[in-house]
């Protein structure tokens, strides 16, 4: 008990407070989906029930023990351990493929004697603890190398979990691993060169979807061509990141035949919304945006929400749980979760940046990778600034993994901020 204490008090107060606001908001969001709603005319049964409140409550004080733990163990025991979490990551996907519970046309769970995961939200926490490891050690490699080595690590991760197939999981761990590669001093413009494949692969999409052609996407490459000329790279970089942006943007046509049907459609009502929409894949955004725009500045009062209460909102336990938050606590509750966000994420690097250790830095950053993402991912969602993806908000959702997770990730972090001087 003493050891707890003194780390503690040596952990920082600021992320415990955000990570408390966050979690007991979330708790309050989610028992707000499980009351009865009062009508005019009368009482409305909710669809959601109170033992999703209990399931959640039970998770968050699983989660926060689980944090303790991995703010006790000194981090330079998860530096060792890294590449073997790593490994163990990979195998429990491949078993989600083999042997895993079958919902919705995909395998995404495992389970243990009743209990179900989702290894491909451990797999988040295996891909920091061992890039980081890698990373750590950029003194003697090149930045090449360094990107090399970060492809090495996430694009396992990223195949399997497309396989599921779960796309909107698969593309945190990209976004994970690229703030964590500028921190270890891979110049900005490699960088975004780097990335530059996503924006052929949104180019191509959106020529053929709205201008039935591949014109926008020439008019890409000719662009990019000259940029990369005047940026200097060496011949090499230059002809690797043009052939993958030739490789991406030409398979473009292949991937959309390969996603599933409601994923199709779930893009297309994004880049084509239309009326019709309202009633099909485009129900749920456009529900979400008439409960959050309900909210106003005030919110409706908690518990008072009609979207959520009369269940014209799919899922709001879930992806959703930030529309409910708008609609009973209006533009004051949504400004305080974004808030208790970023203070979370400023800490996280703020940690990185104090921090004596490299590995402690680079784990660091890819929690407040971590939490940035999908924080802004889901936010966008449930405005309609981007299609429907099933990914959850850190701390809020309904889920047990997705908590699981992100406490250890709480949890990570507070280590660090306990042990920032250790050398």
């Amino acid at each position: 008990m003493g050891r707890l204490l003194a780390v503690l008090v040596r952990a920082d107060a600021l992320t415990i407070f955000a990570w408390s606001a966050l979690v007991t908001i979330g708790l309050a969001a989610v028992y707000s989906c499980t009351v009865d709603f009062q009508s005019s005319a009368e009482i409305v049964p909710s669809t959601v029930s109170r033992a999703v409140f209990h399931s959640q409550m039970t998770w968050v004080l699983i989660g926060a023990s689980v944090a303790l733990f991995c703010m006790l163990i000194p981090y330079r025991h998860f530096e060792a351990l890294a590449y073997l979490t790593y490994a163990i990551a990979i195998v429990l996907l491949v078993a989600v493929l083999l042997v895993g519970d079958e919902a919705g046309g995909g395998r995404r769970w495992l389970s243990f004697g009743g209990l179900g995961f989702q290894p491909s939200e451990l797999a988040k926490v295996a891909l920091i603890l061992a890039l980081g490891r890698f990373l750590a050690a950029r003194a003697e490699r090149s930045p090449m190398v360094l990107v090399g080595g970060a492809v090495a690590f996430v694009a396992p991760l990223f195949l399997l979990v497309v396989r599921e197939p779960d796309l909107g999981t698969s593309l945190v761990y990209p976004a994970i691993a690229v703030p964590m590669l500028f921190w270890a001093g891979v110049p900005a413009r490699l960088i975004l060169a780097l990335v530059s494949p996503v924006l052929s692969a949104v180019v191509m999409f959106s020529g053929q979807q709205a201008l039935g052609g591949v014109w926008p996407w020439v008019l890409y490459v000719i662009g990019l061509t000259v940029l990369l000329y005047f940026a200097r790279l060496y011949i090499v970089q230059n002809l690797l990141l043009m052939g993958t942006n030739l490789i991406t943007g030409l398979a473009i046509p292949l991937v959309w035949e390969k996603l599933q049907p409601y994923q199709q459609a779930r893009i297309l009502t994004f880049f084509s919304p239309s009326e019709s929409d309202r009633l099909g894949y485009g129900y749920q955004t456009f529900q979400s945006q008439v409960a959050i725009g309900s909210g106003g500045l005030f919110g409706k009062g908690y518990l008072e929400g009609s979207q959520k209460g009369l269940a014209f909102l799919p899922e709001r336990h879930t992806d959703f749980i930030f529309s409910v938050i708008g609609e009973e606590f209006g533009l004051i509750g949504a400004v305080a979760v974004l808030s208790f966000f970023l203070l979370l994420i400023a800490r996280a690097l703020r940690v990185a940046e104090i921090s004596k250790r490299p590995f402690a830095g680079m784990v660091a950053v890819g929690v407040a990778s971590y939490f940035a993402f999908q924080a802004v991912v889901n936010i966008a969602i449930t405005v309609g600034l981007l299609p429907v993806t099933g990914l959850p908000l850190p701390l809020l959702s309904k889920g047990g993994s997705s908590m699981l997770v992100s406490c250890i990730m709480f949890g990570l972090l507070l280590n660090v901020s306990a042990r920032w001087s250790e050398v």
